[in-house]
């Protein structure tokens, strides 16, 4: 279904009049608004449903409010009274809030630029084209009997046609809104397709050379590549073992890239953000536990951001006191007070939305990252608090100090 498509169909003449009215709007202004949202709501239920967590908390919404497809036909009459259009677009408005909340002031900005209307009608019909898409969504999810990954797989296909259909100047403008890198990349993948790609990389051959001297290099009669790799794994050896003595305290890390899509990226070189190597976390059976010496908790260390008035969202903490299994990535025993102190805290502060990345500095290990980030959503959802206010991603950073840790990020305060 191009979900795009029938929205910019459904957007008729009378509906648009009665959005107009509504918002206090010219009609094509409004309409020009509710294209360019409409554009905006599939792109960033795109990119939300790219993760498994992400296309849970979809469903999730969907099931919670009973979208699925009620509302569909008698939208243009109930946008005549006044009071349902309301309450239409404060659902939305809350719906889309808790899917995508770091990105719903900007989105609402720049509708308000594009269309040179005021902020709070950009902000009614982003809250109506978000609750017209979930019902369109929910729709698809009882017809066809969906799951979540189905969902996620529904939205998938939308890209395409969002590339061939939308403007492509006004793509690009929504694209950079939403913080999407790569347009061609973005949806969800599931277990298989990625174990599939990971093959195919692997057994990648290498290009061929025309080099007169191969013989002698690909086929010695005396062992000199093993020589030579002998002596540089005891230079590398030698190396880690200096750095580690004189620079272990410390590791260098920097603010994670605003996305919920798990992407392979590098930290800067010239990160100033420093933490203590203190994160036990297990990435081999024989790994030896590293005890986390007393201090702030990341409950305390919480606590202060938010009771700080100047404080804001964004923030990023790295979470200490815990440690995960080597077999499984769950979560110790051990890590069971820090955890606790975390529950709590989310239960103190309801609107607190927290995003968990296992950062890593080996590209085999990300897998194992993620699964470790989402051991802390497991728990958290377990002792209650919605799975909507968490997300897990995970992130490759070349320059990292230390093994694995987990970074814990305030999407919402």
């Amino acid at each position: 279904m191009n979900i795009f498509s029938y929205l910019k169909d459904y957007l008729s003449a009378d509906l648009v009049e009665a959005m107009a009215s509504h918002i206090n709007e010219d009609a094509g202004k409004t309409r020009q608004a509710a294209e360019v949202t409409a554009l905006s709501v599939v792109a960033a239920f795109l990119k939300r449903s790219s993760t498994e967590s992400g296309a849970k908390a979809m469903y999730k919404a969907i099931e919670r409010e009973n979208l699925y497809g009620n509302h569909l036909g008698p939208l243009s009459a109930q946008f005549r009274d006044r009071d349902q259009a309301s309450q239409i677009i404060q659902k939305g408005s809350n719906l889309f809030s808790h899917l995508l909340p770091d990105k719903r002031s900007i989105l609402i900005a720049m509708i308000a630029s594009h269309a040179r209307i005021r902020s709070s009608s950009a902000t009614s019909v982003l809250g109506a084209l978000s609750y017209l898409t979930l019902d369109i969504l929910g729709k698809q999810v009882k017809d066809q009997n969906l799951d979540p990954v189905g969902l996620a797989m529904i939205l998938r296909t939308q890209k395409d046609y969002l590339t061939k259909e939308a403007d492509p100047e006004l793509l690009d403008k929504v694209v950079t809104t939403l913080s999407i890198e790569d347009m061609e990349r973005i949806g969800y993948v599931t277990p298989t397709e990625e174990a599939e790609a990971e093959v195919v990389s692997r057994t990648r051959s290498r290009p061929q050379t025309d080099n007169p001297y191969a013989d002698l290099t690909e086929n010695p009669t005396f062992p000199w590549k093993a020589i030579v790799g002998g002596v540089a794994l005891l230079a590398v050896l030698g190396g880690g073992y200096y750095a580690w003595q004189h620079y272990g305290d410390t590791v260098q890390s920097a603010a994670l890239q605003d996305t919920t899509a798990t992407e392979e990226v590098a930290l800067p070189t010239d990160s100033t953000a420093r933490y203590p190597d203190t994160t036990q976390v297990a990435t081999t059976p024989n790994a030896t536990p590293v005890t986390t010496p007393a201090g702030e908790s990341l409950a305390e260390k919480l606590t202060q951001h938010l009771n700080n008035p100047l404080s804001k969202a964004g923030k990023t903490f790295v979470f200490e006191g815990i440690s995960f299994d080597p077999l499984t990535n769950e979560l110790t025993p051990q890590s069971t007070p820090a955890m606790d102190g975390l529950v709590a805290l989310m239960k103190k502060y309801p609107s607190l939305q927290l995003k968990f990345t296992g950062v890593t500095r080996q590209a085999a290990n990300k897998k194992n990252a993620f699964k470790q980030a989402n051991s802390i959503k497991a728990y958290l959802t377990r002792a209650g608090v919605d799975i909507v206010r968490l997300d897990v991603g995970s992130f490759l950073a070349a320059d990292a100090g230390r093994e694995d840790f987990v970074v814990v990020k305030i999407v919402q305060q």
